[in-house]
């Protein structure tokens, strides 16, 4: 009878977090919880080590790690040192750029996503918005109004736009990639070129979207917003159907 040899496992390494990334982690976690401020100076780095008890090299390789992570500004020479920071939305929509770039994903890819939050964000928006986020919503419709030549403020007020229909739909998690999504990639900044009346259509979108949200029309909010974003879709896949396949690329 022929013996079989049993199967010898390979060997399993379970990765332990290094010193650095731990301390990097427990610093992290401080300034997060606001027991280290933002604006903060830390300690030099004989009492860091003093207080720390680690070695020079894994305070140093924690600190680069923080700065990586956006925690900490590393400034050098007299008066220098780490200063706690926190990191900003725009830092996390480069980030995420970053991402969507090396997946080599495009503006379809963008679109799909936005349709899928953005709809979400309005629903919520229409239970939660305050007066006040509707007056901001109509002064940023009416600077589009005086800005059909200049496409600069128009696309930045476009921006503000979407960017406070998230906002008040005070989901702090999705109003993030919202943001981030929209800060990434939309048709104006790749390519597609709207003439008067595809922008008339824009302002038209975002005035039906506000009135909804005001009346507290949460399915209504929702549906509007679709249609808007579906619209800007359709627009430029017939126009620009290159623009809809060009791949995401860093911000700059």
């Amino acid at each position: 009878m022929m013996r079989v040899n049993p199967v010898e496992m390979p060997a399993f390494r379970q990765r332990t977090p290094k010193a650095s990334e731990r301390l990097a982690r427990h610093l992290a976690t401080s300034i997060v919880e606001g027991e280290i401020e933002e604006g903060a100076r830390l300690p030099h780095e004989g009492e860091m080590l003093a207080q720390l008890q680690v070695g020079r090299a894994t305070l140093r390789e924690a600190l680069r790690l923080l700065e990586v992570w956006g925690l900490v500004v590393i400034r050098t020479g007299p008066g220098g040192g780490p200063t706690v920071r926190r990191p900003s939305s725009g830092e996390f929509a480069e980030h995420l750029a970053l991402m969507l770039q090396f997946q080599q994903l495009t503006l379809q890819d963008v679109s799909d996503a936005r349709l899928a939050l953005e709809p979400m964000m309005a629903r919520l928006a229409a239970a939660r918005i305050s007066p006040e986020q509707v007056a901001d919503l109509r002064d940023s419709i009416e600077i589009m109004k005086d800005s059909y030549d200049d496409l600069g403020e128009f696309w930045a007020q476009n921006a503000r736009f979407h960017s406070a229909v998230a906002e008040a739909g005070d989901s702090r998690v999705i109003s993030m990639i919202v943001d981030a999504l929209k800060f990434i990639a939309d048709g104006a900044s790749s390519g597609v070129h709207y003439d008067r009346p595809a922008l008339e259509e824009v302002v038209s979108a975002h005035t039906k979207i506000v009135d909804l949200l005001e009346a507290g029309d949460e399915e209504g909010a929702a549906e509007a917003m679709r249609h808007h974003l579906s619209e800007g879709r359709r627009f430029a896949s017939k126009n620009y159907p290159e623009a809809m396949r060009t791949r995401i690329h860093w911000p700059e």
